[in-house]
């Protein structure tokens, strides 16, 4: 089954290394034939949260491209989030985009975790905060968490896995298997019984 999948990008910093893990993953997506939207918070440009899309009163009009995006989330099968580790936590970016938007839009819906660091570590503490906003927003996350050691010397700028980066596509297979089952069963069941 062909999925519509969003891609959010967790960093704004200059010389970031998102779009490295991004690139790759987005095209190992795409060689499944799974439409991918990006949502990057550099290139979108979100401000600093002060008033999400579901905080507006009925008598308020929402910014058009908030509505735009939010129908994207609506409309998408499952999620991965990039995300890189800053002071042990998730990027400040990351969370503010994906806070713009309702619970509602996420609900019963897998989102994949991919994390990074420069250190050893691959930004594993960082996911594992990500795993708990993740659930907070009503996504359900798969088992496996794809962490990138060492970052800035696994890819290329376009992705590309350097040489000694020889389990990245096995990992991003993995990744890519288990949000596919979940997507394809939360769509079913939400199709038979509506969402809880």
């Amino acid at each position: 089954m062909a999925l519509k999948i969003v891609l959010f990008l967790g960093s704004v910093r200059q010389g970031r290394n998102c779009t490295r893990v991004g690139n790759f993953i987005k095209k190992q997506l795409q060689n499944k034939n799974h439409t991918v939207t990006v949502f990057d918070p550099l290139e979108m440009e979100f401000p600093l949260l002060k008033q999400p899309l579901h905080f507006h009163a009925p008598n308020e009009t929402p910014p058009e491209w908030l509505v735009k995006y939010n129908s994207v989330i609506e409309e998408a099968d499952g999620f991965v989030a990039v995300s890189g580790e800053y002071n042990r936590c998730i990027p400040p970016a990351l969370a503010n985009m994906m806070d713009h938007f309702p619970p509602k839009s996420y609900r019963c819906k897998p989102c994949s975790i991919v994390c990074y660091s420069a250190g050893p570590g691959g930004g594993s503490t960082a996911g594992m905060q990500l795993r708990y906003f993740l659930g907070e927003l009503g996504m359900v996350t798969p088992g496996f968490m794809f962490v990138n050691p060492v970052v800035q010397n696994a890819y290329a700028e376009d992705g590309t896995p350097a040489a000694s980066n020889d389990t990245a596509v096995s990992k991003a297979q993995r990744l890519i298997s288990e949000l596919e089952w979940y997507a394809e069963a939360l769509k079913a069941q939400t199709k038979k019984c509506g969402l809880p």
